[in-house]
């Protein structure tokens, strides 16, 4: 069971939405981080040489007790994680830890565009009482969008939304925020904001499936059947001539 899947007390504040990006994350690079690409490509805002590497998660900044600072956030890469409840109260700087070279930037919940006052106040009673879900069936994104009260923050896919097709792809690094959000300018050049100020609002339901979770689902159980596919083929073809000179014998 995770160290930190308890809540260590009573939300009193909500900072924002924390993103980050693990300078380190071997999962980042080899499968998150080129999806991502391939949905800013379609978009027409791949990073360019040079910029900040893509927000590759993002969990709810919270204040507990009036005290002390924590991330409640979705997390994965354990049976525990990723088939009973993912949701984790990381302490802040335990999640500062975890970006090995890459980075975090809080957004304010105010800078996303559904966001406003009441929204903000609910979310802390809503925290308060939140269950996990099992990530394979929750992802960092969709936790964020449930505890908002089901607003969606992030955008749908740019690449099937170019065929009319809204669906959720979990992209923490297509955050829905306000063309006129007051940010830092370390956080806008973090999140590449004047790239992604512009993004449609999203079509799919906030309760809709993850099509990357989706993926990731399908992928064992196609490359099983293309094995199998094989196996069988060869099976055959060794099979074959060995049928053929018993029919031959046997005439």
């Amino acid at each position: 069971m995770p160290d930190f899947a308890e809540r260590p007390g009573t939300v009193t504040a909500v900072s924002g939405v924390i993103f980050q990006s693990d300078g380190k994350s071997g999962l980042g690079r080899v499968f998150i981080r080129p999806l991502e690409a391939l949905d800013r490509w379609i978009a027409g805002i791949l990073p360019k040489p040079g910029d900040p590497p893509l927000a590759m998660h993002a969990g709810i900044r919270v204040t507990i007790d009036n005290a002390t600072e924590y991330v409640a956030e979705q997390l994965v890469g354990t049976f525990y994680l990723d088939f009973k409840n993912g949701l984790n109260w990381t302490p802040l700087e335990t999640f500062k830890e975890r970006d090995r070279g890459g980075w975090d930037a809080t957004v304010p919940a105010m800078a996303f565009r559904k966001a406003d006052e009441p929204a903000a106040a609910e979310t802390i009673k809503r925290l308060n009482a939140i269950q996990g879900h099992p990530f394979l069936g929750e992802d960092c994104t969709a936790f964020i969008e449930r505890a908002f009260a089901g607003q969606r923050m992030f955008a749908d896919s740019p690449l099937l939304r170019s065929f009319g097709i809204g669906a959720r792809i979990g992209d923490p690094a297509l955050p829905l925020l306000k063309p006129d959000a007051s940010l830092e300018l370390e956080t806008k050049r973090k999140l590449q904001f004047d790239k992604i100020k512009y993004l449609p609002d999203a079509l799919a339901n906030a309760e809709s499936p993850n099509v990357r979770i989706w993926l990731v689902r399908l992928a064992p159980i196609a490359l099983l059947a293309v094995l199998a596919k094989r196996a069988y083929s060869s099976s055959s073809r060794k099979s074959t001539p060995a049928s053929i000179t018993a029919r031959r014998f046997f005439k």
